[in-house]
């Protein structure tokens, strides 16, 4: 079909007067809000947005928080902070850095040499010019000097006026009253490195940091860090201060107070008494050894000393020099033996070996065995260090006298799966969980061990070695006192805890640490008293700790002496005590570490020393 397009209608476009308005109000609605939202922003919020402006260009130069109080279990202060002096440089505030630095070597007496190392070697940081300091830390403060004397303060002050850039602040440093008496339990502190920064700054630490390393210390840093304050500032555009403005500065809030299961004067009598016992054996010789003491009734740690020993007021006052000597020494101070050392613990094992053997059965409290003084285990004839054996005795008297024939023969009756369940029971390979960084879970042999480090399977001989702590078994004189503790108190083995509580400055508690138990040991209460009888009979004729009774303190304990070298080396020397031995107050570990003596001889006295001071006994041998 054709349309003729000339003959159809056309359609007219007219324009709507109410398309019109509703665009007119469209747009006029638009502009409405607009000009809400700007008076809002300009008048409603306006002091918010300009407060918020500010603070983008306000800095903080800060002043450290003092750290928390750490307190005794008798609420004896162990660790503090105090107040000191201390030189700091603000970066961006200075021009001639030389100038500076050689007016401070005049007036603080210090070569400028070091204080140009010590600019440009904050916080870990190895930076080659001052130029470089400025670009990454321009507000600093570079701490330069501290802990200065008033005389030398009086004179800075005065010059202070023509020092741009150099800030004389009150911060707090850490101060360990003790010395280097308690120094393996509180650690110790200091600047924090870039590499600590890099991994903690999500916690809220800054550059300027002061963290704990080690102990207590680092631990519990969380808490004892407190909040840094200081002067608030205000930069320009290019990051420069602009001193006409005069902020109001921001007070530090201080860290939270740690209070310790530990026993501030026990911690001093063992620290002295380890010193000393070391010092008297070692006769010019390189010596290392520990104790540890715990409350066998809850797991507490009561104090705990490692020789050689530190002291950490060296590092809270930057004394390189001897911090350096710390680091440099072979011996390693710094090093904690009582949790980190783990070696054969000699005869002290037979506290696992006898409970074991007693509880499984193989063994009767009155049976009579024969000691010839060895035994022949699977092959291997294993030899007494003592010729001659006891002949025919029983349990109590063998452990007492520490008679190896007599435990070769309980070990082998044994088996290794039954006496590495005990073993395992009582915590040896594993951490006790310690609330102190740098733990050794210590060792128990496996074949695969053996395959692995000898290249050889296990013997069926190494029992009888293992079932009196010789051969590859090894266990920190914390893991001892912890199993000395379970024989004690009827079988639990606790979570070691140094400690108790955290309060607020105001003293009010945010977090206790309630006793722990590990697990309760399957021994029978009739095997355990069995040890405990043995222990308690060390000191009597015939057990290896006679001569050693104190008067009106009948104590507990069991020697240990551990070969070294295959018998070639220097023994490394062992002693357990609790002391009362009707209701011990403390069980105690003792270790030197291959003093060349026994454990009579050397770990023993050291043992008695600490319980004659702590129980106000007389020195003298008791009859």
């Amino acid at each position: 079909m054709i349309i003729d397009r000339r003959r159809a209608p056309r359609i007219s476009w007219e324009r709507s007067p109410w398309r019109i308005a509703g665009f007119i109000a469209i747009i006029g609605i638009a502009v409405i809000a607009l000009i809400v939202q700007l008076v809002h922003v300009q008048l409603v919020q306006g002091q918010r947005y300009r407060a918020a402006a500010l603070e983008n260009q306000v800095r903080l130069i800060e002043v450290a928080a003092p750290r928390g109080m750490i307190y005794d279990r008798d609420g004896h202060v162990l660790v503090r902070s105090r107040p000191s002096f201390v030189v700091g440089l603000i970066p961006s505030e200075i021009s001639d850095i030389d100038s500076v630095l050689a007016t401070l070597s005049h007036t603080l007496g210090i070569d400028v040499s070091k204080l140009r190392y010590r600019l440009y070697h904050h916080r870990g940081v190895n930076y080659e010019n001052f130029a470089q300091v400025q670009t990454y830390e321009p507000y600093g403060p570079v701490v330069l000097a501290s802990d200065l004397p008033v005389a030398k303060v009086a004179r800075l002050s005065e010059l202070l006026g023509d020092l741009q850039g150099v800030d004389l602040e009150v911060q707090p440093i850490r101060g360990y009253p003790l010395g280097a008496t308690g120094a393996s339990i509180f650690g110790y502190v200091g600047q924090i490195t870039e590499s600590e920064y890099e991994r903690r700054k999500h916690e809220g630490y800054t550059p300027n940091d002061v963290v704990g390393k080690d102990g207590i210390e680092y631990v519990y840093d969380k808490y004892l860090r407190g909040e840094a304050g200081g002067q608030r500032v205000v930069v320009d555009a290019q990051d420069h201060v602009v001193p006409s403005i005069k902020l109001p500065a921001k007070a530090s809030i201080p860290g939270d107070t740690v209070i310790t299961n530990v026993d501030g004067r026990l911690e001093q009598i063992v620290q002295r008494a380890l010193d000393d016992g070391i010092k008297k054996w070692s006769h010019g010789r390189k010596l290392a050894g520990a104790v540890v003491v715990l409350d066998p009734w809850t797991g507490g740690v009561l104090a705990m000393a490692s020789y050689p020993e530190f002291d950490p007021n060296d590092f809270a006052a930057d004394n390189w020099k001897r911090v350096s000597q710390y680091l440099l020494d072979p011996t390693d101070p710094l090093f904690n033996n009582a949790i980190g050392a783990a070696t054969p613990t000699g005869s002290t094992f037979k506290m696992v070996t006898g409970s074991g053997v007693l509880t499984e059965g193989l063994v009767k409290p009155k049976e009579v065995v024969y000691d010839s003084g060895q035994w022949n285990c699977g092959g291997y004839i294993a030899r007494d260090i003592a010729a001659g054996g006891l002949g025919n005795t029983t349990f109590v008297p063998a452990l007492a006298a520490s008679s190896d024939g007599f435990f070769y023969q309980m070990a082998w009756r044994l088996g290794y799966t039954r006496l590495t369940k005990w073993a395992h029971l009582y915590g040896v390979g594993s951490k006790t969980g310690i609330d102190l960084p740098g733990e050794n879970a210590g060792n128990w042999p496996t074949n695969a061990w053996e395959m692995k480090v000898y290249g050889v399977p296990m013997e069926p001989s190494e029992v009888c070695m293992l079932g009196i702590g010789q051969g590859a078994m090894q266990a920190t004189p914390l893991q001892m006192a912890d199993i000395a503790s379970a024989v004690i108190n009827g079988g639990t083995l606790y979570r070691p805890q140094v400690v108790r509580e955290i309060r607020t400055p105001q003293g009010q508690v945010i977090k206790t640490f309630a006793p722990e138990a590990i697990r309760q040991i399957p021994a029978t209460q009739e095997a355990l008293a069995l040890v405990r009888e043995g222990m308690g009979k060390v000191t009597d004729p015939g057990g290896t700790a006679y001569g050693l009774k104190i008067a009106a303190l009948p104590f507990s304990g069991k020697t240990g002496t551990a070969e070294t070298g295959n018998g070639a080396g220097a023994n490394t020397t062992w002693f357990i005590a609790w002391a009362p031995s009707d209701h011990p107050k403390l069980a105690m570990a003792v270790f030197v570490d291959r003093s060349g003596g026994y454990g009579a001889t050397v770990a023993a006295p050291i043992a008695r020393e600490i319980l004659v001071k702590y129980f106000h006994k007389s020195a003298a041998y008791a009859p």
